[in-house]
């Protein structure tokens, strides 16, 4: 059974007490009147009471103060003579709660949309913060890209090409992640946009994992220099851990390097709180990338 928490209760509870007061001071306003007017105006002070309730205290507490209030002013009303006073009392209470049950479900209705689009700025809000800051990321991404690419000293055309494709390549990451924005972007679909491009042919690249939704804050190649070499892109899943391997076979002999490349940078710095590890094997790189993912894409 659920339960509410004790600020919400808190709220509620002051809600009905604060809509008592309003009924309260309804009643007393009522008495006075009376000694000034007695018997006419019956329901006079009750109808600003059941408006200010609707607006200030809720619909709940509104309701109860509607028929407080229809009880208070019926008995108030004095029956024509030759009336039955029970069928005229029955007659106020029910003329009482139509002409101000639709006042407060007028307040309550513009009350909920205007809390509806106070809650759509803030969503706006939240966006516009979340934009600004995959702005800035992907500035700050180009510029890793073109800097490290120029600190190879290879031959402009190449250089064009190398730069030309790993843009692309995270312009089509880009394009799965911001499909589905809180909920991230499946793996394996994301492996292909990124990998299968730079294959030399398809032939050469396996994927295999599990279906798994990784998430949108989790944002190469030697094996395919030679002829036989191949790329395995695999991962598995234990508890709300996702254990990713990029595993390159066949290819030249692989020295240490001499300074940090663009991956290693880029990894190291879109993953915290993961795991890298790489292993230089004989004939290609093995990066193991074990990262913690939330219980909803774990599930």
């Amino acid at each position: 059974m659920e339960t509410q928490s004790p600020s919400i209760s808190g709220n509620l509870l002051r809600n009905y007490a604060l809509a008592l007061l309003i009924f309260a001071v309804a009643l007393g306003a009522r008495y006075v009147l009376d000694l000034v007017v007695p018997e006419r105006l019956p329901f006079i002070t009750f109808f600003p009471a059941v408006l200010v309730a609707a607006y200030f205290c809720g619909l709940g507490p509104s309701i109860l103060v509607l028929v407080l209030s229809a009880v208070a002013g019926a008995a108030w009303t004095a029956a024509p003579a030759g009336a039955s006073e029970f069928a005229f009392f029955i007659a106020s209470f029910m003329l009482f709660i139509g002409l101000s049950g639709v006042n407060v479900a007028l307040v309550h209705v513009l009350m909920t949309a205007h809390e509806e689009l106070r809650q759509r700025d803030r969503q706006l809000e939240v966006i516009n913060r979340e934009l600004k800051h995959r702005i800035k990321n992907l500035f700050s991404i180009a510029n890793s890209v073109c800097l490290q690419t120029i600190k190879s000293g290879a031959a402009a055309d190449v250089m064009s090409q190398s730069i030309s494709g790993r843009l692309m390549a995270i312009a089509a990451a880009q394009d799965l992640l911001t499909a589905t924005p809180s909920d991230g972007a499946d793996l394996h679909a994301l492996a292909e946009a990124l990998v299968t491009t730079l294959a030399p042919c398809p032939e050469r690249l396996a994927i295999d994992g599990p279906p798994t939704q990784l998430p949108a804050d989790a944002l190469k190649y030697g094996a395919w220099s030679s002829d036989a070499g191949m790329v395995k892109v695999t991962w598995t899943k234990e508890s709300v851990m996702l254990l990713f391997s990029w595993r390159e076979h066949d290819g030249p002999a692989v020295a240490p390097p001499t300074r940090e490349g663009l991956g290693r940078m880029l990894i190291a710095n879109s993953l915290p709180g993961a795991t890298v590890s790489h292993d230089l094997k004989a004939d290609g790189v093995e990066c193991r990338i074990d990262l913690p993912l939330r219980d909803s894409a774990a599930a």
